[in-house]
């Protein structure tokens, strides 16, 4: 079930990643020029052949000035007001074992999103921009520690603590050797 799941939102993710690129009229060579990511590779990811990593996936939002929650979903015109567990979607990074599950999914007539993260120990993900200037986020750790860095100030978060901050440079996240991290983001 899980690897189903995964395989269809690598598909989706394909779909949206080639609808924006021909929405704007851009080449794979536009893209990759943009991302740094290669020709071949944007295909390749265009065609769901391979996984997306978050370092590519934060390059794509970038440029294309999305948030990574709406490239991995279709904007709902209509939403559900109820979205069991079994309806999210989850998403693992290939590269690092990032998992991320929209508990509440982005939909045009809402204003903000919801997602349960899980980082293992001993990683760093950096961001270099965020997806959107400005985008808030309210960040509530469930379980371990979690180093967040956004533009150069660090914060060491602990079980219960919060943190509340708008994306305007680059932002990292750093789980100790000995910890992981679980915590609920939300988007607005």
């Amino acid at each position: 079930m899980k690897q189903t799941q995964q395989k269809s939102l690598d598909q989706q993710i394909a779909n949206q990643l080639r609808s924006l690129r021909q929405q704007r009229n851009w080449t794979l060579d536009d893209v990759a020029s943009q991302t740094g990511i290669s020709k071949s590779t944007l295909s390749r990811l265009e065609k769901a052949d391979v996984s997306p990593t978050t370092g590519m996936l934060a390059k794509l939002c970038a440029a294309h000035d999305i948030t990574l929650s709406r490239l991995m979903m279709l904007a709902e015109e209509n939403y559900e007001p109820f979205y069991s567990v079994s309806d999210q979607p989850v998403w693992t990074d290939p590269e690092t074992a990032y998992v991320r599950r929209s508990v509440s999914p982005p939909a045009a007539q809402l204003t903000g999103e919801v997602l349960e993260c899980i980082i293992p120990p001993n990683t760093t993900i950096t961001y270099a921009q965020p997806p959107k200037i400005g985008l808030e986020h309210h960040l509530v750790m469930i379980d371990g520690e979690l180093t967040l860095s956004i533009d150069d100030v660090r914060y060491a978060l602990k079980q219960g603590d919060c943190l509340r901050y708008q994306l305007t440079g680059q932002s990292s996240f750093q789980t100790s050797p000995g910890n992981g991290a679980r915590y609920h983001l939300f988007i607005l």
